[in-house]
């Protein structure tokens, strides 16, 4: 090939070839640029090219308790493939994440959102997204710390919430695989409401309230069955019956706790209170009668 031939293939090749050369090399520049950043710690965050392999990359910074570096993955795959099925497993991701660094109200709101979004997902149907929620509620249940009030004394909303999440789990997801797990987390949260009530009943009855102490026994018994706890409170109320001199429903207490409970330590000692029943106010004790025509006490 002479001079003038190899020229003119070089000005052709330069005409056709070196724009796309040019590009290709722009827009690896721009894809470096854009694919490439740091995390809130100041890691470098590398990004792919597909859904699939950003989705995965976060899957793993998550397991690897790389939270910050886990939620730039998601959420880029939310942000750049929102077409694609793994930006709903990334919503999911960032729900997650947020759990898994402690963040429960927040997680919670990411939950519900994406049951409210996707209805038909099969972690919405399966029980998972509900499963989470209640884990969500239960974590943010106050502590027993040392330093700080018995649980028991503090106030319960939170509590309260965990319940009714617990309880609403169970209705809708009888044969959820993490029915168990919900239920480990009822009898903990049954336990703690129960001590509260017990906590309370206690004080009126050092204040000299008895009967405020009986309506507590009694709405501990009726609002939280399954707590395992009813042989304890039935005993608890039974003597606080007595303490108000009304042996009919102590004895239908005691009686109570000895039929349906037998197998319970404080059956014993109830029967020891219906010994104490029958020989104090007969096999037939009358309950309390306060006369009508009482003299009124000026306040």
């Amino acid at each position: 090939m002479d001079g003038g031939a190899s020229l003119t293939y070089h000005r052709f090749f330069m005409s056709r070839a070196f724009p796309k050369l040019i590009v290709a090399a722009l827009l690896a520049a721009t894809l470096a640029t854009a694919c490439a950043e740091s995390d809130d710690e100041g890691r470098p965050v590398t990004y792919s090219l597909t859904a699939k392999q950003n989705y995965e990359k976060g899957v793993a910074e998550l397991k690897d308790e790389n939270y910050a570096e886990a939620k730039k993955y998601f959420q880029f795959v939310k942000q750049k493939f929102p077409f694609s099925k793994y930006a709903v497993m990334a919503e999911l991701g960032v729900a997650d994440t947020q759990f898994a660094q402690g963040n429960y109200t927040e997680a919670n709101e990411s939950y519900k959102s994406f049951a409210r979004l996707h209805p038909t997902h099969e972690k919405v149907e399966d029980g998972y997204i509900a499963y989470k929620i209640c884990q969500g509620y239960f974590k943010d249940m106050p502590d027993d710390l040392w330093i700080m009030p018995p649980s028991y004394e503090k106030d319960q909303s939170a509590v309260n919430d965990a319940q009714r999440e617990l309880n609403d789990f169970r209705k809708r997801f009888p044969n959820s695989p993490y029915q168990k797990k919900v239920d480990e987390m009822r009898k903990e949260v049954l336990k703690r409401l129960v001590d509260h009530e017990v906590y309370v009943a206690l004080f009126y009855l050092k204040s000299d309230h008895p009967r405020a102490a009986a309506l507590r026994l009694e709405g501990a018994i009726k609002r939280y069955p399954g707590s395992g706890r009813e042989p304890e409170l039935l005993t608890s109320l039974g003597e606080t019956y007595l303490h108000m001199n009304e042996p009919l429903r102590a004895k239908e207490t005691f009686t109570r706790v000895v039929t349906d409970y037998h197998d319970a330590r404080e059956a014993r000692r109830a029967e020891l209170y219906l010994e104490f029943i029958a020989r104090q106010y007969g096999e037939h004790p009358v309950p309390r009668v306060i006369p009508t025509d009482a003299p009124a006490q000026n306040g």
